[in-house]
């Protein structure tokens, strides 16, 4: 796929291109919304297709992480490194109660430090967060860095745009 068909195909092509890749690890709303600013996409349909694409892989991801944590558990380096997670869980129960779908809630939802949904959901499972209110808090937490991810980029992209009409 190359720029060039991405900028003569149709919206739903684009809509479904940047739904696809910001559904993909690492990439999520963040380069998924600079492509979307690229391609020319009002920002609202950006933001939208983005936090969609974003939230695809969560309910999966959170049902299924916890399948996954326990088949790393068998390999010596990763169950020792998961075991020492669980013993700091055990011994601070009251502070991951009382601070714990918090911080993952600024974690996702801050674009800059990286940490996406992905490495989210994979924490929830790790910490053995409740996968309900786990669900609802990175919901929250893509919709405010989608937000952000949004209005930073497109603020960005209308200020070189404007620079461009000075000169």
């Amino acid at each position: 796929m190359t720029p060039a068909f991405l900028l003569n195909s149709s919206r739903l092509t684009k809509d479904f291109g940047i739904v696809v890749l910001s559904a993909m690890p690492m990439i999520e709303n963040k380069g998924s919304t600079l492509l979307a600013a690229a391609l020319n996409m009002k920002w609202y349909i950006a933001y939208l297709c983005t936090c969609v694409g974003s939230f695809l892989p969560t309910p999966f991801l959170l049902k299924q992480g916890g399948n996954l944590l326990d088949k790393l558990r068998r390999y010596p380096g990763a169950g020792k490194a998961l075991n020492s997670v669980d013993a700091f869980v055990a011994k601070h129960p009251r502070f991951f109660k009382r601070h714990a779908y918090f911080s993952i809630l600024v974690v996702i939802s801050i674009p800059f430090t990286g940490i996406g949904i992905w490495a989210g959901c994979a924490l929830c499972n790790l910490l053995g967060l409740e996968k309900k209110r786990s669900l609802w808090m990175i919901t929250l937490a893509i919709i405010v860095s989608g937000l952000i991810t949004t209005l930073t980029t497109y603020g960005i992209v209308i200020g070189v745009r404007s620079l461009k009409l000075l000169f």
